[in-house]
């Protein structure tokens, strides 16, 4: 019967949880207990054999495989679910078979052992009724005169000194029983009160973050907006509940979309706030995007503010611009855009930026404008991705970045490079676990940059 772990004990009802702790204590105690009753039965059965009394061997005998069979017994589901039953009736057993190895002791002799088995009973944690009853019947077994079942001659009277002495310690037993059960019985229900109460904060915390980390997900795009002359995928992959990685998608006009992704510094609740407010500032400065200078000094700002000076936030948007066919960069301390060029089959990267929004270094941004054609690939990704490791402790790299993106430039679709891409970064990875936020967006050109007209 395996002992139940606190964290076990907090998710059953009080009642319950006192009751399961009392008997795995008391397993521990029956445990050994059994080994002893074991061994005095094959003595008993030893020495009475020797005095040729046939009932007292068959009884011995008996007890010798009731014991056998406990041990057998004692990892089934049975025998944890009624173990108090299981546990009062082997005493029972007990009692009579150590009234049964005195038949041939009288007076004092006969008494003694029951004097000593009735301390040893105190070490069990029952109920006040159980307590009753077992000394009740261990007391009856005492003073139970052999006479009456012709065991011994009928002339021979029980001393009544001893069955005073036998009532004194029975009654005596009871009470430390009683009162240490009860000691106990506080002690626990205080520590359990305790962990039940830091059991349910956590389950409160646990749901509360949950929610929170429905919010953020909820705050990323649900899909790439339906715009012909793109294609895009992402994918965001939190390291906990609540990341620190952010992107969005800024529709500005039927030819000019900005992409914004972003790192805060960390991952969490305070990251995950951070990320809402730049967010929230975000969307209320979308107009001012296609020129995102005055909007990057709005952010540091509000950034500044609202953090101290260990939490910060990367951010990089750009605007691609299809009549102008040009890529503009705008960097706050993130990774510059990874671009493919398909007929070159060439690596750029586009927007070096400058210090991390909220930083309190002297930040001046510019814009990084560069010409795009159809087919080229754009990787916009947080460093999680390139910083991940495997079980020797290599990082990805942006080496082994660019070559899964070159093996997998000939896909017809955004989607089926980021995807290769999550497939070589999960070979690498093995089964190392995820220690930061991943984000990666692809986008592939898919319509000359020239053309003015959204198609129809």
């Amino acid at each position: 019967m395996k002992a139940p772990t606190f964290d076990e004990l907090v998710l059953l009802p009080e009642p319950l949880a006192l009751h399961r702790h009392f008997d795995s204590r008391n397993y521990r105690t029956f445990r050994w207990l059994l080994v002893v009753v074991a061994l005095c039965a094959v003595a008993g059965f030893a020495g009475f054999a020797q005095a040729h009394q046939g009932w007292a061997v068959a009884a011995f005998l008996f007890d010798l495989f009731f014991c056998a069979a406990l041990f057998v017994l004692r990892g089934r589901e049975f025998f944890a679910r009624n173990f108090r039953q299981v546990l009062l009736g082997f005493l029972a057993v007990e009692i009579v078979m150590l009234k049964i190895s005195t038949v041939n002791l009288q007076g004092e002799d006969e008494i003694a052992p029951f004097i000593i088995v009735a301390f040893l009973l105190v070490f069990f944690r029952l109920r006040g009724v159980e307590h009753l009853l077992l000394y009740g019947y261990y007391w009856a077994a005492a003073v139970f005169p052999f006479s009456w079942v012709g065991l011994r001659p009928a002339g021979v009277p029980t001393p009544g000194g001893e069955t005073i002495a036998i009532s004194v310690v029975c009654i005596v037993c009871l009470g430390i029983a009683f009162l240490v059960t009860q000691v106990e019985r506080r002690r626990f229900l205080a520590v359990w009160r305790h962990e039940y109460a830091s059991h349910r904060e956590r389950l409160r915390m646990k749901e509360e973050i949950e929610y929170a980390r429905k919010i953020q997900l909820s705050m990323l795009p649900q899909g790439p907006p339906e715009i012909l002359w793109l294609d895009l995928a992402a994918v965001s992959l939190p390291a906990t509940e609540v990341g620190g990685d952010y992107y969005d998608y800024f529709r500005l006009s039927p030819t000019k979309l900005a992409l914004v992704i972003g790192d805060v510094s960390g991952h969490g609740l305070a990251s995950g706030l951070l990320l809402s407010g730049v967010r929230s500032s975000l969307y209320l400065l979308e107009p001012s995007l296609g020129a995102p200078i005055p909007v990057f000094e709005k952010l540091n700002h509000m950034v500044r503010r609202t953090t101290d000076r260990r939490t910060y936030m990367t951010l990089l948007c750009a605007v691609l611009d299809r009549k102008e066919g040009t890529l503009a960069v705008t960097n706050a301390g993130h990774l510059p855009v990874l671009r493919y060029d398909s007929k070159g089959c060439r690596f750029d990267e586009i927007g070096q930026g400058a210090p991390p929004l909220g930083t309190f270094l002297q930040a001046r941004y510019t814009e990084d404008r560069q010409p795009v054609e159809t087919g080229d690939l754009l990787i916009f990704y947080t460093d999680g991705l390139v910083e991940a490791r495997n079980s020797l402790g290599d990082e990805y790299g942006e080496t082994r970045l660019r070559r899964a993106v070159a093996r997998a430039s000939d896909s017809r679709t955004a989607r089926q490079v980021r995807d290769d891409v999550l497939s070589d970064l999960a070979n690498f990875k093995g089964d190392q676990e995820q220690t930061d936020d991943i984000t990666l967006v692809v986008v592939r050109l898919r319509w000359p940059a020239g053309n003015a007209m959204e198609p129809r």
